[in-house]
């Protein structure tokens, strides 16, 4: 294989240039769906089942109670996405995707599916209520590079189309904006919109993908190939900015791609996820939030490519997905919490990826 191609079948989900990481990691990362999300692959649209309860079996055993990381109040649920059935190849080569929006308790019980829309679904990011998940939707399951940004509401599982040509959105501490990548030609870069979709504006023009907010909603961290707009780097760097625009700053210097910021509800730290080198692994690290005391939590000698952290809402722990670096490992993979310094580790889920803490 082509080295620039693996490197970006190996490293991500799907920011702007490394589209085909989602793709591979739906191949490879959830290569086998679980038992009761199985279809025929001639089969391009999800199987009907009651969203509303949660009869169905989990992939793996439930964590035991006394052994799971237990979360005071509501905060014990965790949003992420999975496959349905299995990819199909289009006759003009193209690869159709149908995933689905599900939530699951952080002891593995308490299943329930939120979407059956068809189509590709990533970037998942809940309101501070915990009633509705803004996500990055492509409709056709086959162009991610004209993707939406779609809004369900939990109650009843309404889907509302926000804003075209967008993704990784993310919700505002306070509920009252929406921040996303817009990858429209003439206008990339990032931007703000209410969530009934109005008063939709670019703060910052370039490459600004992945945001996530600071809790006094004043700050975004993002991941982004380099600035001025236009200007291309080497390699994915975080940086953050201002909610107007303005205080421009990049945290990570080290060589490697780093992306998928997630910022602590305290304020003071960021997690996020690196990859070193073309050969390397991606890890799960956590800095300061200006970007010093740089911590490396996962283990580079695991058999796991580990992606897309999330805190839990009190701090005490990540939530990440991983999956083995190769066919033949016997790592494995999956939805996994641990505390902030990388002990503890607990698989929840065997079959899901990006993974979302719902709100307290």
């Amino acid at each position: 294989m082509d080295p620039g191609l693996e490197r970006l079948m190996r490293f991500g989900q799907i920011p702007r240039r490394l589209t085909l990481g989602f793709f591979s990691m739906l191949l490879v990362g959830c290569a086998q769906p679980a038992p009761w999300l199985e279809t025929s692959p001639s089969v391009t649209t999800a199987p009907s089942f009651s969203s509303s309860t949660s009869p169905l079996e989990t992939a793996v055993q439930p964590v035991p109670q006394n052994q799971s990381p237990g979360l005071d109040g509501s905060a014990n649920t965790i949003a992420f996405g999975a496959r349905i059935g299995s990819p199909v190849v289009q006759p003009d080569g193209t690869v159709l995707f149908d995933n689905d929006i599900f939530t699951v308790g952080v002891d593995g019980t308490n299943l329930r599916r939120l979407t059956s829309s068809g189509g590709g679904k990533a970037s998942y990011s809940w309101s501070p209520d915990g009633e509705r998940i803004v996500f990055r939707w492509d409709p056709t399951g086959t162009d991610w590079n004209r993707s939406d940004i779609a809004i369900v509401t939990v109650a009843d599982h309404k889907v509302t189309t926000l804003a075209h040509e967008a993704w990784s959105p993310a919700w505002s501490p306070l509920g009252d904006w929406i921040a996303y990548y817009s990858a429209a030609a003439q206008d990339f870069g990032l931007y703000l919109i209410r969530p009934d979709g109005s008063d939709n504006h670019q703060i910052l023009a370039g490459d600004a993908e992945y945001p996530t907010w600071s809790p006094d909603g004043r700050r975004l961290a993002f991941m982004s190939l380099g600035f001025p707009a236009g200007s291309s780097s080497a390699a994915y760097e975080i940086y953050v900015v201002d909610v107007d625009g303005g205080n421009l700053q990049r945290l990570t210097f080290v060589e490697g791609e780093d992306g998928w910021p997630a910022w602590s509800h305290d304020g003071t730290r960021i997690a996020y996820q690196r990859m070193v080198s073309d050969e390397a692994k991606s890890e799960i690290h956590v800095m300061g939030a200006d970007g010093q005391d740089d911590r490396l939590i996962t283990d580079p000698n695991d058999d796991l490519e580990e992606y897309t952290p999330a805190w839990s809402p009190n701090d005490r722990y990540l939530a990440y997905y991983a999956y083995p670096t190769t066919d033949s490992s016997t790592a494995a993979g999956g939805i996994f919490v641990m505390l902030p310094d990388g002990s503890g580790r607990l698989l929840i889920r065997s079959d899901g990826y990006e993974p979302a803490w719902r709100p307290t």
